[in-house]
C-alpha cells in the first residue's frame, strides 16, 4: 500500500470538504484549523500528482477527480473507522467517555435529542456507544469548565465569546418576549417599542446567562441605549417561565424554552417593534484539544454540521 493511500487523515478530511463545500467549514467539523486542513489537502494533491479541489473565493468543490478519489475511499475509511473504534474498546474495556457542558437552554431542549441521534448513528455504523456525561450551567460556567478541562466541548448562548477558546457557532436562536395571558401586552394590538421593555421590570435569569446576557446586549445597542429593569432574577429557565405564567412580570426567553407554553396557552408571544430577537448558539473548546476526539466530532456532526468559519482563539472581539 502506497503512503499516499495510507494517510487515511488526508482523505478523511477531502471527503468533509466535499460534503461542506470549503476548507473553513470542513476544518471546523473536524475540530481543525483551517491552515492545517489546507495545508493536508496541498499534500495529498501532490502525493497524488491530480488536482483533487477546485478553490474559489466562494469555498472549494471536489473536482472530478477529486469525486473519484472520495468514492473509492468511502469503504476503506468506514472499516478503517470501525477497526479503530473496536480496537479502542479492546483496549479500554469499557464504553468511550465524552465530558461536555451547555447552558440550560441548549441542555434542556437540544441535548437530550442529539444523544439520541449520536447513539443511532454509532450503532448504525459499527462504533462502541459514547457515555457522554453532561454538566449543566449558565454560559459563563460553561466558558469556565472548558477552561478547566473538565468539559471537552461546550454549548453556549451568550453572545460574549470567549477570545482565549475555539468558538464555532451552531445554529440561530430566536428570543421570545413573554407575558402571561392576563397580562395587559397580551392584549397589545401593536408591537411593543423596545423602550417600553426596558421601562418595564422584567423576569430575568441570572447575570452570567446567555439569555439575560442577549437582552441587554440587544437594548443597550438602540439610540439612545436601553437597560432592562429586574422584577425577580431566577437560576433556571424553568424558573423564570412559571414565574411569567404566574404573573409576576413578562420576560424573555428562548422559543426552544416556551413552545409547549405558548401551544398549552400558558404564556403569550408579544410582537415587539424591529426586526426579531435572535442570538447565536455556539460551541466552544480549548485549542490544545484540537483536533477533537472521534467521539467529539461525531457528537458534533450529530448536533448539526457547524456553520463555516470556526473562530481561532486570539481573533476578533473578547466577551
Amino acid at each position: 500500500m502506497s503512503e499516499t493511500v495510507r494517510d487515511l487523515g488526508a482523505l478523511r478530511a477531502l471527503r468533509e470538504v466535499g460534503r461542506q463545500g470549503s476548507i473553513a467549514a470542513a476544518a471546523a467539523v473536524l475540530g481543525a484549523s483551517q491552515q492545517a486542513v489546507s495545508a493536508r489537502m496541498r499534500s495529498l494533491e501532490r502525493a497524488m500528482d491530480i488536482t483533487l479541489l477546485a478553490r474559489n473565493p466562494a469555498g472549494s468543490h471536489l473536482t472530478e477527480q477529486g469525486r473519484l478519489v472520495v468514492g473509492w475511499a468511502e469503504d476503506v475509511l468506514d472499516a478503517a473507522d470501525r477497526l479503530e473504534a473496536g480496537l479502542r474498546s479492546i483496549r479500554s474495556g469499557v464504553s468511550h467517555r465524552l465530558a461536555i457542558a451547555a447552558s440550560q437552554t441548549i441542555a434542556e431542549h437540544l441535548v437530550p435529542h442529539w444523544l439520541v441521534e449520536l447513539r443511532a448513528a454509532e450503532q448504525s455504523a459499527g462504533y462502541p456507544p459514547t457515555v457522554v456525561e453532561l454538566t449543566v450551567g449558565n454560559s459563563t460556567g460553561v466558558i469556565e469548565l472548558v477552561r478547566d478541562s473538565r468539559a471537552g466541548l461546550g454549548f453556549i448562548e451568550t453572545p460574549h465569546l470567549p477570545a482565549d477558546l475555539v468558538t464555532t457557532p451552531l445554529r440561530d436562536d430566536e428570543m421570545l418576549v413573554v407575558a402571561a395571558p392576563g397580562h395587559p401586552w397580551a392584549r397589545r394590538r401593536n408591537p411593543l417599542p423596545l423602550a417600553e421593555i426596558a421601562a418595564t421590570p422584567l423576569v430575568m435569569r441570572e447575570a452570567g446567562s446567555g439569555t439575560r446576557d442577549t437582552l441587554t446586549d440587544h437594548l443597550a445597542a438602540q439610540d439612545p441605549p436601553l437597560r432592562p429593569r429586574v422584577a425577580m432574577e431566577l437560576g433556571t429557565s424553568a424558573a423564570v417561565r412559571s414565574a411569567i405564567a404566574a404573573g409576576v412580570g413578562p420576560g424573555v426567553l428562548s422559543r426552544l424554552a416556551v413552545r409547549d407554553d405558548l401551544v398549552l396557552g400558558r404564556l403569550v408571544a408579544i410582537e415587539i417593534e424591529g426586526p426579531p430577537l435572535t442570538r447565536q448558539l455556539t460551541v466552544v473548546w480549548r485549542a490544545d484539544h484540537d483536533p477533537l476526539s472521534p467521539e467529539a466530532v461525531r457528537l458534533l456532526a450529530t448536533a448539526g454540521r457547524p456553520e463555516p468559519q470556526g473562530r481561532r482563539p486570539g481573533r476578533g472581539p473578547a466577551g
